[in-house]
């Protein structure tokens, strides 16, 4: 076990069935808005909730959550868009976006979080993980418990590390 294991957590969606789930616009689908950082100028991303049918029993949260996500990746308020944008944190695209609520009220004060990066640093002796990895461009593993690589993280300046998109494993989460 690594001393870093209880000085890290994962950022990730609450199971509250009132928070919205976001699916992307088809303008945004076509863009690599995962992993690429878009012109400037460019049209923000749009998100509406696809968990939400009109007279479902549960209704969202009205206003929505500061933090939102699109799969395991995060939509920010301005107030923590700023904050990150403060700290300078290489490899993170802070890319304006709008969330479209089922009332079709627009939010246009979200910011979506591009990881231009992964950064693979969980240790493979002291996981557990899946045996066969995924195989696309690279390499990445279904993880069942995490541990991380201290000798890793010990020699990466703290600064590419405060806030990063996990590497080699196919769920990707922010760490």
């Amino acid at each position: 076990m690594s001393t870093f294991d209880k000085e890290y957590f994962f950022v990730r969606a609450s199971r509250d069935d009132r928070v919205p789930f976001l699916g992307a616009d088809k303008d945004t689908q076509r863009k690599n808005y995962l992993w690429e950082v878009q012109p400037i100028g460019a049209k923000p991303f749009i998100f509406h909730n696809t968990d939400y049918e009109e007279g479902d029993k549960i209704l969202p949260i009205d206003p929505p959550p500061e933090i939102l996500f699109n799969g395991n990746n995060p939509l920010v308020c301005d107030r923590i868009a700023e904050k990150l944008h403060d700290l300078e944190i290489p490899n993170l695209a802070i890319q304006a976006a709008i969330f479209i609520d089922p009332k079709d009220v627009w939010h246009e004060n979200y910011w979506f979080l591009t990881f231009l990066k992964r950064f693979d640093c969980w240790d493979r002796e002291n996981s557990t993980y899946g045996s066969e990895p995924v195989r696309d461009e690279t390499l990445k593993y279904e993880i069942y418990t995490y541990s991380l690589n201290e000798k890793l993280l010990r020699e990466t300046p703290l600064k590419e590390r405060l806030l990063f998109k996990m590497g080699g494993t196919t769920t990707g989460f922010i760490t």
